[in-house]
């Protein structure tokens, strides 16, 4: 059983205030997220908010440690670079994807919390493994955690202002606009409508997100290591 207070009152916890900030995030963004509407949630005093966290930034600090408790590192040391980095951010699609609404405010605090430190200490060091420099693995670790964010934020599948009904309503007349369009100018919009009006398999629409972020990677690797061996001076017979 909870705690109560004198009033009879659950005692209010930082964690049911955490949980309560990252479930506005979710269904309204991460701008709604205000100690009042925190305070009107939770039907408590906003110094009640106060006596948890001091101030927004703190509790901003607080749901990015919240969620990134949830990231545990799973890569296989054992295999390939490229496979081990799938796994990296595969992994943090699905933390992130739990938490959508707050996704914006976990990645600029992922290296403040150990599990955050830990995937970015990992995955820099199979990138360089892979032959990029520092530069290079840090943009290109960079691109990977924006490629989690665009797949988690997707309006597709993150669109909670409108209610399911109407939502479905709304996609089937878009869809039925994009079929009537004249074919002999828009062949591949007309041929695509109903895939481009709607995504009803979200783990393929991830998975190939994914895969080609992952592609991408391993045909710079290649192509860095064809420039790096041309570029390497020949002794002997020319």
């Amino acid at each position: 059983m909870s705690r109560r207070s004198a009033n009879g009152k659950p005692t209010l916890s930082k964690d049911a205030v955490v949980e309560a900030a990252l479930d506005i995030a979710h269904r309204n963004g991460v701008a709604k997220v205000t100690i009042r509407k925190l305070a009107d949630t939770l039907d408590v005093s906003p110094m009640a908010i106060y006596w948890h966290v001091e101030n927004k930034d703190e509790l901003f600090e607080a749901m990015g440690d919240r969620v990134c408790r949830d990231f545990v590192l799973a890569n296989d040391p054992a295999a390939p670079w490229h496979e081990q980095l799938r796994t990296i951010y595969t992994d943090l699609l699905d933390v992130l994807t739990r938490y959508p609404g707050a996704a914006a405010i976990v990645v600029p605090r992922m290296l403040y919390s150990e599990n955050g430190r830990a995937m970015t200490e990992t995955s820099l060091a199979l990138m360089r493994s892979a032959g990029f420099d520092v530069r290079e693995a840090t943009q290109l670790a960079r691109h990977g955690t924006r490629v989690v964010i665009g797949l988690v934020v997707e309006p597709l599948f993150t669109d909670t202002t409108i209610e399911a009904v109407r939502r479905a309503q709304i996609l089937d007349g878009y869809e039925k606009m994009l079929k009537t369009l004249p074919h002999d100018k828009y062949p591949h919009i007309v041929e695509s409508a109903a895939v481009i009006a709607k995504v009803e398999d979200r783990e393929e629409f991830n998975s190939l997100g994914i895969d080609t972020y992952i592609n991408g990677l391993i045909a710079l690797a290649e192509k860095k290591a064809i420039s790096d061996r041309a570029a390497t001076p020949r002794f002997g017979r020319p």
